[in-house]
């Protein structure tokens, strides 16, 4: 492992722990056991490190959403898995780091989203595809303009400030937003699925 991908890879560990304004440059360098110097060779700034950050964790995500669609039975199973793999990661992150990443580094994230499908746009289009082959999805639906309307509830289980998290659980907004939205796209086979699913693996109710 060179040091640019270690530098990232702890960066990531402690901007996830802590939130991305608490760790200083100072405080990653003493986590690593290297000189700051070290780090600015390899990243001119916070920001750059912040990008490789991002970049790295969305490679490793993609890694783990093919592999789940390659060994899933139907599209239905896979979305399910994925949603179960992402609730986890998000219970396992300080709110911290969303609401910095939204708050002082939003330009950046922007910049970062236009350089590269960071949100998995082509991958959730793909799937839609796939739910209409496998007769699971309805075959009148839209899927381009289907698929924004999928990562708009996304983004609102994840930033909203209406739906907080004092008032509402996770597993009750993805069941009232992301759940229905899926229901009303789903043929009455892929209906069934869905719940089905909701059963055998349901997203914990305290996430």
């Amino acid at each position: 492992m060179d040091y640019r991908e270690r530098i990232t890879q702890e960066a990531a560990v402690l901007f996830m722990k802590y939130g991305i304004r608490a760790v200083t440059m100072d405080s990653l360098a003493n986590q690593l056991g290297m000189s700051k110097r070290t780090i600015y060779e390899h990243f001119a700034d916070k920001d750059e490190l912040l990008v490789s950050v991002i970049e790295s964790m969305a490679a490793r995500q993609k890694d783990v959403f093919r592999k789940i669609m390659d060994e899933a039975d139907n599209v239905i199973e896979a979305l399910f898995e994925i949603l179960r793999i992402a609730t986890t990661h998000f219970k396992n992150t300080n709110p911290t780091f969303f609401m910095d990443l939204n708050k002082y580094h939003h330009k950046v994230y922007e910049r970062i989203c236009q350089k590269g499908d960071i949100k998995n746009y082509k991958m959730s289009l793909s799937m839609l595809r796939r739910g209409i082959q496998e007769k699971v999805f309805r075959d009148d639906i839209n899927v381009e303009i289907v698929n924004i309307g999928i990562h708009s509830v996304l983004d609102i289980t994840r930033e909203s400030n209406t739906l907080s998290a004092e008032k509402y659980s996770r597993f009750e907004i993805i069941d009232n937003l992301l759940f229905n939205y899926l229901i009303g796209i789903s043929t009455s086979e892929g209906q069934a699925l869905i719940n089905k699913y909701k059963e055998q693996k349901k997203i914990e109710s305290n996430a």
